[in-house]
């Protein structure tokens, strides 16, 4: 197996996103995963999940543990951030070097360009993405490795409805509370329906709406991913309410997946990835549009078979298979290289 290096770029405590999730998967079939925390910690290292393990003492592992990783594995840094060219090339010298494309942040895209070509294999999330770097790098190895469902969310025990969250119907909204979310729409939702109560859950993410007059909105803020649980169940629609932006068109939500898991009803911006997971995910062109579906979803009574296909549609689309893919891109990569190992 191979020793898997994810550089610095978040706290694996920071919410719980595809390279969470991923190392996981990787670390389940057998790699072993080195997480760089940016946090401190008060150790060495820190198995968060079988064989991955966090460290933030970059000198100590550089000296101490990875020449003795080296001598029985090839090594392989994992990034998603495109800016680390230069410091994973420095610092680690890996074997391979995966890029993982997952978002579209403008500020990133200046970094993109020398990171893909110093990638030995270029993985993304999104159709949108996998058509843009095809075209511009035909000749880069370029795998399409979408988000997925967390295996947790299919496990939903009953429960009783949280306390911070207030009775009556429930439309919700998970995830960043940032600015690609569309506050006006999430605004005028709340002000149209205002027998419903409009749920944010959430880390803040750069500035947002004021949305003291709507009594029916409430900020819930971020929880532990492990808590989401007890709060979709209490859920009537979720929404993606995004804005048109070039971060939104190439985003494949997670959120999408982890509704679905939970058999939720999901009401979106129609995202071009969003639009491929209909009719599981029901999406909306314009505000008025989104009203209207809205409107129709909380009228209609949902059924045991469309919440059973919702489910059944996730299932197809869990961690445990991206993580099988991400393993055979790692694969793929090493044999490019020369480098073979079980």
């Amino acid at each position: 197996m191979a020793v898997i290096i994810y550089p610095k770029t978040m706290n694996w405590s920071y919410m719980k996103q595809r390279p969470q999730q991923l190392m996981t998967q990787l670390g389940s079939l057998g790699h072993q995963v080195y997480f760089e925390n940016l946090a401190p910690m008060d150790r060495e290292f820190q198995e968060v999940e079988p064989n991955v393990y966090l460290f933030t003492d970059t000198k100590a592992f550089l000296h101490r543990k990875l020449p003795e990783l080296r001598k029985q594995h090839p090594v392989v840094v994992w990034t998603t951030w495109s800016k680390l060219r230069t410091r994973i090339a420095t610092v680690f010298n890996p074997d391979v070097t995966i890029y993982d494309c997952c978002d579209e942040f403008p500020q990133w895209a200046k970094y993109e360009h020398k990171m893909v070509q110093a990638a030995d294999h270029v993985v993304c999330t999104a159709e949108t993405i996998h058509a843009r770097l095809s075209l511009a790098y035909p000749e880069k190895p370029i795998t399409l490795i979408p988000n997925g469902a967390d295996d947790a969310f299919f496990r939903i025990p009953d429960g009783e409805r949280p306390g911070d969250l207030p009775p009556g119907p429930v439309v919700a909204y998970i995830g960043a509370w940032a600015y690609w979310v569309d506050h006006a729409l999430f605004a005028k939702l709340a002000a149209r329906f205002p027998g419903v109560q409009f749920i944010s859950i959430g880390a803040p993410y750069g500035t947002s709406a004021d949305y003291s007059q709507l009594p029916n909105v409430f900020i819930l803020g971020e929880k532990p991913h492990h808590e989401l649980k007890r709060y979709l169940p209490h859920i009537d629609v979720a929404l993606i309410p995004f804005q048109y932006h070039p971060i939104t068109l190439a985003t494949n939500p997670v959120k999408a997946y982890e509704y679905l898991a939970a058999g939720v009803r999901v009401l979106s911006t129609a995202l071009p990835e969003c639009i491929l997971m209909e009719p599981h995910v029901t999406t909306a062109t314009t505000h008025e549009d989104y009203i209207a579906k809205l409107a129709a979803m909380l009228s209609e009574q949902d059924s045991a078979e469309r919440r059973q296909a919702r489910i059944a549609y996730a299932r197809q689309h869990r961690w445990v298979e991206r993580g099988i893919a991400a393993d055979q891109v790692i694969r793929q990569a090493l044999e490019a290289r020369g480098s073979r190992f079980p």
